[in-house]
């Protein structure tokens, strides 16, 4: 989104889709989709633009600031009213996110697949989907990211400064920048918003964790605030930059006292939307509106974005029932989680073959995870990467994706599949049973038992595979055939999501089927770290070590320069892809989406990376559509054009660039 929050890697850490385990389609949301305008620029899907006629779509806005404003007892010098920003780092100029031709208005209904066990934006229990997409809408940052160049552009803060030896941050805080109950922003909410982090009370070790490689942040004024970091590492400031503010009139209060005080309920907030007490309705759902009073509604650099008045959820607990709901539209917006529903039951519908009802998707570079079969590598003779090559090349995923699941993935060929982390030379994983049989007999594997099954030295070439999601079982099941074909026996074992999940920690297990959650800024020392291969409780469950990798981690973590940083990724995907510490399986390409027919949107229809869940942060409620919508619903002869049914800007935008 535009402004986008620069979010704490605490929020967004890979974690496990627990319900899918990777080797099956998703039970839960995990990607989206969306549709281009009637009324905007729309990309000839036809026709391959270069680099410049594709930015050329995109037009340049210009971030203002009033330099007049603010505390008159504070001198210019510390921020205060003459400030020029001479010295100091800040971005007035960048590629737009939204659109000047939308309009402010109406709503977007959409559902929650549970309720969050508390509505607090930090502390015990917060990490839910809801609370993110409150703290994205409603909350702010001192800076927010650009979702084209990942470079940090202002927020609360409008200028910024790193020292010459990357370990201090000086933010400069907008003087306009304001409460919802209209009270300045100023260094005194930074501080207490760390404390807060930092707080034993609140009972959020991971918080603690990554802001306590900082120190305790310094007023050096009203609004002007600094940071030192004990370690210094482009992390801590994409952290930092990154972290909500509460006000300080607030939080400043015992951690267990703001656990209790904020179950349910919110503090002031500063961004764009607000959550009114009455629109809360424990347990059944919830409304974010927009505010009128947001204090840098009318900055032309967030042109075109938030213009939905109101985004309203309600639970929903199984995602079949929200299927229905959204046929008979009694929900705007759905995520469609199963190859099968979109590739066949979504053509029946009615709504949907007279343009009512919207099918389209959206190819944006949403982080895709790892997904597929994790290797316990120290485990002979996995730990031999003919074994694991083995173990890839009768892993049928053409066939899988073909047969079982309408040709709506695509075979994963990177540990940062897509966007510009990837390492585009990584050759494709073919299936080649020929090949397996090959190289297991010059691993030795040449007799076999009275079952078919390779032996060696006495013992069964045989591995447990664990699993734990049921839409597991048909992909499995060919693969477990396929090895057989090939002499290895393979016992599938399936496990409840959390027991798996601990096994897998733990590192007891051989094989397993899983996927990971990935981040916008890739972290890949969390789950390829040599120092974490021998230990428990990580994410290197494949105990997988490089030396070449750790080195490149730690220049990576010392590396500010974002492009620079995306070189060293591309180098550690190619080093990780060919020791496959994973047998790679599939992902899904586009966010499949369908919404009603009231809504449009740019060209580019969403932010570069976008998922389902911030999709529709560049759209609006179109009054032209609305009304020609309301009368197909009333007269069943009235049929509407659904526009586009695929979006693939940004994958046409990564191929120029």
């Amino acid at each position: 989104m535009a402004r986008p929050r620069l979010l704490p890697s605490i929020l967004l850490l890979s974690l496990p889709f627990l319900g899918a385990c990777g080797s099956g389609e998703p039970e839960s949301p995990a990607t989206s989709a969306g549709s281009n305008s009637e009324d905007a620029e729309v990309l000839d899907q036809s026709e391959t633009l270069d680099a410049a006629a594709l930015d050329a779509l995109i037009p340049m806005v210009e971030y203002t600031w009033d330099n007049t404003l603010g505390d008159e007892s504070v001198s210019a010098e510390m921020g205060g009213p003459g400030f020029t920003g001479e010295g100091w780092t800040t971005h007035m100029e960048f590629q737009a996110v939204g659109s000047a031709d939308a309009l402010k208005g109406g709503s977007l209904k959409r559902y929650l697949t549970d309720w969050p066990a508390t509505l607090r934006q930090h502390g015990k229990d917060w990490n839910s989907s809801l609370n993110y997409l409150v703290a994205d809408l409603c909350y702010e940052s001192l800076l927010g990211s650009h979702p084209i160049t990942q470079e940090p552009i202002p927020g609360v803060a409008s200028h910024w400064k790193i020292s010459e030896d990357k370990s201090i941050y000086t933010y400069r805080i907008n003087p306009a920048a304001r409460w919802s109950d209209g009270k300045e922003i100023t260094s005194a909410d930074v501080i207490a918003s760390y404390d807060l982090r930092l707080d034993p009370k609140t009972l959020d070790p991971s918080s603690a964790a990554t802001y306590g490689k900082m120190e305790r942040p310094v007023a050096i004024s009203k609004y002007i605030v600094e940071v030192k970091c004990s370690t210094p590492n482009w992390r801590n400031h994409l952290y930092f930059s990154g972290m909500g503010l509460f006000p300080a009139a607030e939080v400043d209060i015992e951690g267990d006292v703001y656990l209790d005080k904020f179950q349910n309920s919110y503090t002031a907030n500063s961004g764009p939307y607000t959550v009114k007490p009455e629109d809360i309705t424990m347990g059944t759902g919830i409304t974010l509106t927009r505010r009128d009073d947001w204090w840098d509604k009318d900055n032309p650099a967030w042109v075109g974005m938030y213009n939905i008045d109101k985004y309203e959820y309600e639970v929903v607990m199984d995602a079949s029932l929200a299927f229905e709901k959204v046929k008979k539209g009694e929900i705007d917006y759905y995520l469609v989680p199963r190859a099968q529903w979109w590739a066949e039951d979504l053509n029946e519908v009615e709504a949907v073959k007279r343009g009512l009802l919207v099918k389209c998707k959206f190819y944006t570079d949403a982080p895709v995870g790892t997904s597929g079969i994790a290797i316990n590598s120290q485990r002979p003779p996995l730990d031999d990467l003919r074994m694991r090559r083995v173990l890839q090349y009768l892993y049928n995923r053409e066939l899988y994706i073909d047969k079982l699941y309408y040709n709506e993935y695509s075979a994963l060929q990177s540990y940062w599949q897509g966007g510009s982390y990837m390492n585009r030379s990584n050759e494709p994983l073919p299936y080649d049973p020929f090949e397996a049989v090959l190289l297991l007999e010059e691993m030795g594997y040449t007799e076999k038992n009275d079952e078919g099954y390779l032996t060696k030295d006495g013992q069964v070439l045989e591995f447990n595979l664990t699993y734990s999601s049921k839409f597991s079982e048909p992909n499995l099941t060919i693969y477990q055939e396929d090895a057989k074909a090939a002499g290895i026996k393979l016992d599938l074992t399936f496990e409840t999501p959390a027991s798996r999940w601990k096994s897998m920690r733990q590192k007891k297990y051989d094989l397993t089927s899983t996927a990971w959650g990935a981040l916008v800024n890739p972290n890949p020392e969390t789950s390829f770290g040599g120092h974490l291969a021998d230990q428990f409780d990580n994410n290197n469950v494949t105990s997988y070590s490089s030396a070449r990798v750790d080195e490149l981690c730690v220049t990576y973590d010392n590396e500010y320069d974002v492009q620079a940083r995306r070189e060293i990724i591309r180098e550690i995907d190619g080093i990780i892809y060919k020791d496959q510490p994973y047998v790679l399986g599939w992902f899904n390409p586009a966010q499949r989406m369908v919404y009603w027919n009231r809504y449009s949107m740019p060209a580019w229809g969403s932010t570069k990376t976008a998922d389902y869940d911030s999709l529709h942060y560049t759209w609006w409620v179109d009054p032209v559509k609305e009304a020609a919508l309301e009368a197909a619903i009333k007269d069943p002869t009235i049929t509407l054009d659904p526009g586009p049914s695929e979006n693939r800007f940004w994958q046409e935008w990564n191929k120029s660039h």
